[in-house]
């Protein structure tokens, strides 16, 4: 039986606040270091194949320690391709556990950005312009998906809980999708291989989160691009429901134990995957 969710004429409240998922996103942090201290270098990473921890560490220690300090605390006017990767240049690169204190370092400065006085500073997000705070959803739903991913080395269930995950979830579908080109734009660049971003089905499907009864529509604009809306806002082909730890895994194209209970077109829920299609 699917969760009442409230219809999109009821004011819902999605976000948390900013203590919230700043205790969430130290939580997280603490958590995956602990979790990468206790794993060899060369431990595969279950959920992302061909991964090893040292492999997840010097990700996580470029993300935390330059990329999100960097991006949340430059104003776009003084962003620079260069500003950032010189600053990338001076993290993880010196091996698992050097890599660790990188990370929690970076989490440290991070944290330090998000109890300023200059949260609405516009600052670069993959070409276009967003207030500072942004970024701080954005590192939230990084992180706690690289925990899941960490905690899979060590035979473990990350302890994020559910409206964490559905915040994550919200970040993705609301934030995420009306960019994905963009984004997708920005990780070509690194890697001098052009792609474009996965196009959005005609037809709109549901996601929900049962165990927060949450609802997200994913309808596509008169513009082409992905316009999600929170809540059932129409009589969708597909309706895909699962715990919210494993629409948010899906999400990311991790493997789950459980697949999404889907009422519909499946494939055709499949097709509105596009962060996992863009090859994020």
């Amino acid at each position: 039986m699917r969760p009442v969710i409230p219809d999109s004429g009821v004011v819902v409240r999605f976000h948390m606040d900013l203590s919230a998922i700043t205790d969430w996103i130290m939580g997280d942090a603490i958590e995956i270091a602990a979790l990468l201290r206790e794993a060899d270098s060369g431990e595969p990473v279950a959920t992302c194949p061909g991964w090893t921890a040292a492999d997840l560490s010097g990700h996580l220690a470029t993300a935390y320690g330059a990329w999100y300090p960097y991006n949340i605390s430059t104003p776009v006017d003084q962003w620079t391709p260069d500003g950032l990767m010189a600053r990338m240049g001076r993290v993880g690169g010196g091996g698992h556990q050097a890599s660790i204190a990188d990370f929690e370092a970076g989490v440290g400065e991070f944290m330090e950005h998000c109890s300023g006085s200059d949260l609405d500073t516009p600052t670069w997000a993959f070409g276009g312009v967003k207030p500072a705070r942004w970024w701080i959803r954005r590192a939230g739903t990084e992180l706690t998906v690289h925990l899941t991913d960490a905690a899979s080395m060590c035979d473990r269930d990350a302890s994020t809980n559910a409206e964490c995950h559905s915040e994550a979830i919200d970040e993705v579908l609301t934030e995420v999708f009306p960019i994905l080109d963009a984004m997708k734009a920005v990780a070509s660049s690194f890697t001098d291989e052009a792609s474009a971003a996965a196009a959005p089905p005609e037809q709109p499907v549901v996601l929900i989160a049962e165990d927060t009864e949450r609802a997200w529509t994913l309808e596509r604009g008169s513009d082409g691009s992905a316009r999600p809306l929170r809540g059932l806002t129409v009589d969708a082909a597909a309706v895909g429901t699962g715990s919210s730890s494993d629409v948010l895994a899906w999400l990311h194209g991790r493997p789950l134990d459980v697949p999404l209970r889907v009422e519909g077109d499946s494939a055709l829920l499949e097709q509105w995957n596009l962060f996992h299609r863009s090859q994020f």
